[in-house]
Parts: C-alpha cells; sequence; structure tokens
C-alpha cells in the first residue's frame, strides 16, 4: 500500500471516527447559571421583560455602526421582542421574542438567529433574603449534524462564561437601581372592578380640596348603603387644560346597588397600564407622572384612556408622607 494511500484511509478512519463520536454527542446543548441580586424580584423582572433594558446587561449587546433595531409590539411584555440586523453582512442578525411573562416569576425568550438555528433562553425568579435569585437557561437543539454537535460542545462553556458576565452586570444593574431608589414601571393588567365615584370639572388650584370632598360624599354613601370597600381609593383624570381638570374620584366595592344624584356606580374594565409605584407625599406626585410620560414616550406607547392614581397607603394610618405609595398607572394602547 503506497504512502498516499495509507494518509487517505487514516483520514477516513478519523473522519469516521469524528462522525461515530459525535452522535454520542448531546443533540441539545443545555446551559445554565445563576445568581443572587440584592433588589427586589419586581426591580429585576422589569430588566428582562422590558428589551429596551437588554442592552444595559446583556453579555450580547447590539452594538455597531452598522446594526439597525426594530421593536416588535413595543419590545416589552408578552409579544415584545426585536429584530436586529447587520446592514454590511447579509443573513446576520436575530430576533427575539417574548413568549412567556409570568409576572414576577419567569421570562422566556425565543431566539432566531436565522441560518445559526434557534433556541429557547427562560429566567426564572425568586424571593431570597430580601433579594432576589435568578436563574438563567439557555436550550439549543443543534440538531443531527455532526460538526454541529462538537460545535454545540464547544459553544457550551463560552455561553456559560457569557452567562456569568451577563448576570454580573444585571446584579449590579438592580442593586444601582435599589440603592439610588430608581422608580421600576412594568405592563399591568389592572381587573376589571366595579365601584362608586363622583366626576367633576374643577379647577387646578382647588384638586385637593375638591378631592377631600368627593371622597367624604362617596364614604357616606357607602355608610347609607351599610357596603364595604372593595379596594382602595383611586382617580382618573379623563381631561385638564391649563385651569381645569376632568376629574373622577373612585372607591371600588363589591354590591350591586343604585347611585344617587351625586354618586354614580360604574364600572371600570379589565385595562392594560403601564405602572409604577411613587413612594412620598402626594405633592410629589408629578414626578411619576413625568416619568410614565417619558416611558411611553421612548416604547412608542400612546395613551388608550384617563391616567389614573391608586392610592395604596391610608394617611390615617401612616403618618409619614415618604412612605405614602400611590401606584400611578397609564392605560396603553394595544
Amino acid at each position: 500500500m503506497s504512502r498516499f494511500a495509507r494518509i487517505i484511509m487514516w483520514v477516513l478512519l478519523w473522519g469516521a471516527l469524528f462522525v461515530a463520536l459525535a452522535y454520542f454527542l448531546p443533540k441539545t446543548v443545555v446551559v445554565e447559571r445563576s445568581t443572587d441580586i440584592q433588589a427586589p424580584v419586581k426591580t429585576v423582572y422589569a430588566q428582562l421583560v422590558d428589551l429596551h433594558q437588554w442592552d444595559h446587561w446583556s453579555p450580547w449587546k447590539r452594538m455597531g455602526e452598522n446594526m439597525s433595531v426594530e421593536y416588535i409590539n413595543h419590545g416589552v411584555g408578552m409579544g415584545g421582542g426585536y429584530i436586529w440586523t447587520n446592514e454590511t453582512k447579509e443573513n446576520s442578525g436575530a430576533t427575539i421574542e417574548i413568549i412567556e411573562a409570568d409576572p414576577l416569576s419567569k421570562v422566556t425568550v425565543s431566539l432566531d438567529f436565522m441560518q445559526r438555528g434557534e433556541a429557547l433562553s427562560s429566567f426564572l425568579l425568586a424571593d431570597k433574603n430580601e433579594g432576589a435569585t435568578v436563574t438563567w437557561t439557555l436550550t439549543y437543539d443543534v440538531g443531527n449534524n455532526p460538526f454541529a454537535r462538537w460545535i454545540g460542545l464547544l459553544m457550551k462553556k463560552s455561553m456559560a462564561t457569557d452567562f456569568d458576565n451577563g448576570l454580573v452586570k444585571l446584579k449590579a444593574l438592580c442593586q444601582v437601581i435599589e440603592k439610588e431608589k430608581e422608580q421600576v414601571i412594568l405592563l399591568e393588567d389592572i381587573a376589571e372592578m366595579k365601584y362608586a365615584g363622583i366626576r367633576e370639572t374643577v379647577p387646578f388650584i382647588e384638586v385637593s380640596r375638591e378631592m377631600s370632598e368627593m371622597y367624604s360624599e362617596i364614604s357616606r354613601f357607602l355608610a347609607q348603603e351599610e357596603i364595604e370597600m372593595a379596594g382602595m381609593p383611586f382617580a382618573l383624570y379623563h381631561l385638564m387644560d391649563e385651569e381645569n381638570i376632568d376629574l373622577e374620584c373612585g372607591i371600588p366595592i363589591d354590591a350591586d346597588v343604585d347611585g344617587n344624584s351625586i354618586v354614580k356606580v360604574s364600572t371600570f374594565p379589565t385595562t392594560t397600564c403601564a405602572c409604577l409605584d411613587f413612594y412620598g407625599d402626594y405633592s410629589n406626585l408629578q414626578e411619576g407622572h413625568i416619568l410614565l410620560q417619558k416611558w411611553m414616550e421612548a416604547h412608542g406607547f400612546n395613551l388608550a384612556s384617563a391616567p389614573m392614581e391608586i392610592y395604596l397607603t391610608d394617611p390615617q394610618q401612616e403618618p409619614d408622607p415618604a412612605k405614602w405609595i400611590t401606584r400611578i398607572c397609564y392605560p396603553v394602547e394595544q
């Protein structure tokens, strides 16, 4: 046998061995990493369910002058995503879409890398020691291609390093947000509720006094009808100009009752809103409204109906205004 023939034989033998061993390698690559973050689960969840935030912590930033990005469904919440492409390199880019968003618990995204295949990535969240534990898992099917299986074996190690780097950045980001007491904004569904309310157009300078009188009137109505509150008081800001505001104050109820000439009984429909919990005196609520308005603009949302304030703290039970919590909600067009 000639030397050339022996070389060919050994190449074929090693090639066959390479292919045979590949089929003993796993078809599915699974990478999993976790970390503890000294910040509330809500803060961590907000960074995961909003793809606009990923550039602040993801190990795969959409960098480069030639990258173009198009958001899907505003890039936040269930069905949100983005498509990014390299304008100078054909068939280079990815599509990321949120396919599961279990509030404060789990976020799952699908990843489509075009010719490089598809994968699923999930984040599990859990409370731990006044903070949160986040577990990041990626599942990637490399198929039956023997070369892809060997690449998958190498990729698992590099992906694990990327995950560790990403979690370090996510941890730092969330802990800074908590330390600086920055506001966290989430899309939330405000459930349908029946309420007793009063709607009037009042001067801006008289808002506080008028609201107090409205809630007093509603409370008297509930006492007369022997109806208990089924939730915390809220206000809807229907329309405003430079001098006046079309204001509606309400208290949730769980009873079949008719209103009177002053108090009306209505139903607030289930509504998806951009929400934040504002801590502080009512006189500073405008700060929260400005933040929400900027968030809506950055995400391309339009206001669907009247903004709402839900007063989660009873000032008679908590005298310190710094501890008052007001949930500000902006209904969004879907």
